[in-house]
């Protein structure tokens, strides 16, 4: 099968935001006195919206303390130095010279992923964006990935998602895309029982041969050692 466009996650995949994300949880578990076990950080946490994990993981905070933690993220996450993943830019930069379409597809805010694709300087290699406020329902459910396909003018099918956590897969899957996972050995387990087709540590494990013909190009992507896949558009 030729695929015709590629969906990105944002953090753990663009950006390693791990570290971060899991001290600003536990910073807050802290300050409101809540439990967090590990599970919670799988299920609540890495891919999910702010609101889901507010809502599963915080129920008993008023109004106003909700309000107090919103800001709070609007300038923890605005004001971070983020890295990208190894090889992500590179890869973006080629998708975008053989204009290949491309959606980034985030539980972040729109604030958030202004901040990183301004400090990566990947601002315009994305065809379209999808935030936390573009959507009713967050990951594991497949809005975001199903709306993101839309605004392309592609079959969800048509799709390759790459994802790091366990909700972003689930909700790629359920889209009907093809996922590949972006994480450590130690990841590789829960994202293939998720339904990731593969899992490769980062961008780096990825390579790539264009070939053009009359009818478009045609884009043959090796994933790690055993995954091929093929992506192709009209001229």
């Amino acid at each position: 099968m030729n695929y015709e466009a590629i969906l990105f996650d944002m953090d753990g995949v663009i950006v390693d935001t791990h570290q971060s994300v899991t001290a600003l949880w536990q910073n807050l578990a802290q300050r409101y006195q809540v439990h967090l076990a590990e599970s919670d950080f799988s299920q609540h946490i890495y891919g999910c919206p702010a609101t889901h994990t507010l809502d599963v993981l915080f129920p008993d905070l008023n109004a106003d303390q909700r309000d107090s933690i919103m800001d709070m993220m609007v300038e923890y996450e605005t004001h971070l130095t983020y890295t990208a993943v190894q090889g992500a830019v590179t890869f973006l930069r080629a998708l975008k010279e053989l204009s290949f379409p491309t959606a980034l597809v985030t539980s972040g805010e729109h604030w958030k992923a202004h901040a990183v694709v301004t400090q990566l300087g990947i601002d315009g290699m994305f065809s379209t964006q999808i935030t936390a406020g573009d959507i009713h329902r967050g990951k594991p459910h497949p809005e975001c990935y199903l709306l993101a396909a839309q605004r392309l003018q592609k079959a969800p099918e048509q799709c390759i998602v790459f994802e790091d956590s366990i909700s972003g897969t689930k909700a790629a899957v359920a889209s009907g895309a093809t996922c590949i996972g972006i994480g450590p050995l130690s990841a590789v387990p829960p994202l293939l029982k998720a339904g990731a087709c593969g899992v490769v540590p980062d961008f780096s494990s990825i390579t790539w041969r264009n070939c053009k013909g009359q009818g478009g190009t045609l884009l043959e992507l090796q994933i790690g050692a055993e995954l091929r896949l093929a992506l192709s558009h009209s001229a």
